[in-house]
């Protein structure tokens, strides 16, 4: 069955929430010192003051040391106690007509506020069911400083008060990291693939493939693969686990996979391809305590299993058929007291990339040169990055 397209209501409230984003954008732009003034008061009460840096020449304010420290707070992205929410992360975005318009002047609408609505609906019947990075406590404090306006930038310093270029997005880069580094079980990717120069790829899906809570096995894509891709590079290079961890629109990086040209390779090669490229990703760590329990059970097992088999010697086999028959009645019982124990978690979205266009709209024909078409491997138009911002171009 062909994936949906994405929920009208989804998409109606991730455009109300870009719209009020651009508000407050404009707003900030026009009083950046207010920001700057909000940063330094919460970087004094927390003790901070402004320092000279390691080279004894340059000085690095409290402003810039407070963000740092946020950027690596595991306290300010956990979820509440018992909260075991799916982190959801997401990429870049769509052209939408009715979205604000970015500053190539394309309406583009990011895919953060199609996760954050996506969230909020999750929450509304079942608190606590899926987050977002900006919706933690910590990721709403970065986003409200709006770091990635050069206005802000300047008024907390630039470069004098240790805000160099690129500044932003290597921030946002760390706690982008570390939110990842703190998820558990399923994780939700909103964008079709991991462009090369995103933080997705560059940071967040090789956190989450470590993560002893999460692997490459819970990491699930929101949307379908490119249906510009062939059918065979679209089932076998499209799954999960491979968008995971290739790449597929620089083929001078390491992980490269071409769509056109992997579908014209053989069966055999094409298997070696993903067998080799699965095999790189990064490994799952094992949680300390994990190890150590069973480290333990091991050492344990050897002569338990020995006791066991000498009781098993010792009982009568009728009274052996009658254990085994009491156990499965209370089996059905056993698993339906830890369903009802187990919280469900919402079900994993499969949508097409795009939005559903009105039948009654006629779109314009173009005027003007045709359009020149993307390379080959290379992400469709619509969801390549149009501007500067969170996982836009550095």
């Amino acid at each position: 069955m062909s994936p949906k397209a994405i929920p009208q209501g989804i998409e109606k409230g991730a455009l109300r929430r870009a719209t009020a984003r651009e508000k407050a954008t404009l707003d900030a732009k026009r009083n950046p010192l207010s920001i700057a003034r909000r940063i330094k008061a919460a970087a004094t009460a927390a003790g901070l003051e402004d320092k000279r840096a390691e080279d004894g020449k340059t000085w690095v304010s409290k402003a810039r040391q407070y963000i740092d420290a946020l950027a690596e707070d595991k306290a300010k992205l956990t979820p509440p106690d018992g909260a075991k929410p799916i982190s959801a992360f997401w990429t870049y975005g769509i052209e939408h007509p009715k979205a604000p318009k970015n500053d190539q002047g394309v309406p583009f609408l990011s895919q953060r506020f199609i996760a954050e609505e996506w969230a909020a609906r999750q929450n509304k019947p079942a608190p606590g069911a899926a987050q977002t990075l900006e919706t933690t406590q910590g990721g709403r404090e970065l986003d409200d400083m709006f770091l990635w306006e050069p206005e802000v930038i300047k008024a907390l310093g630039g470069a004098e008060a240790g805000f160099p270029q690129g500044y932003a997005k290597a921030t946002w880069a760390k706690i982008s990291e570390t939110y990842a580094g703190l998820a558990e079980g399923r994780t939700l990717v909103f964008g079709q693939t991991a462009d090369t120069r995103s933080i997705l790829h560059q940071q967040e899906l090789g956190e989450l493939c470590k993560n002893p809570n999460v692997g490459l096995h819970n990491i699930d894509f929101v949307y379908e693969a490119p249906r510009s891709w062939p059918e065979v590079t679209r089932t076998e290079a499209g799954t999960n686990a491979v968008r995971a961890v290739a790449q597929f629109d620089n083929k001078d990086l390491p992980h490269y996979i071409d769509p056109q040209g992997f579908a014209s390779d053989t069966p055999e090669a094409r298997k070696a391809k993903i067998d080799s490229l699965l095999e790189s990703a990064p490994a799952q760590a094992q949680p300390q305590a994990q190890a150590q329990a069973q480290a333990q059970d091991q050492a344990q097992a050897q002569p338990q299993a020995q006791a066991q088999a000498q009781d098993q010697a010792q009982v009568p086999p009728q009274a052996q058929v009658q254990a085994q028959a009491q156990a499965q009645s209370q089996a059905p019982a056993v698993k339906a007291a830890e369903q009802q124990a187990t919280p469900k978690s919402p079900a994993s979205p499969l949508w097409q990339m795009g939005f559903q266009q009105p039948q009654t709209v006629t779109r314009p024909q173009r005027t003007g040169p045709a359009p020149v078409a993307a390379s080959p491997g290379a992400p469709p138009l619509a969801s390549r990055p149009l501007a500067t911002g969170m996982d836009g171009p550095a």
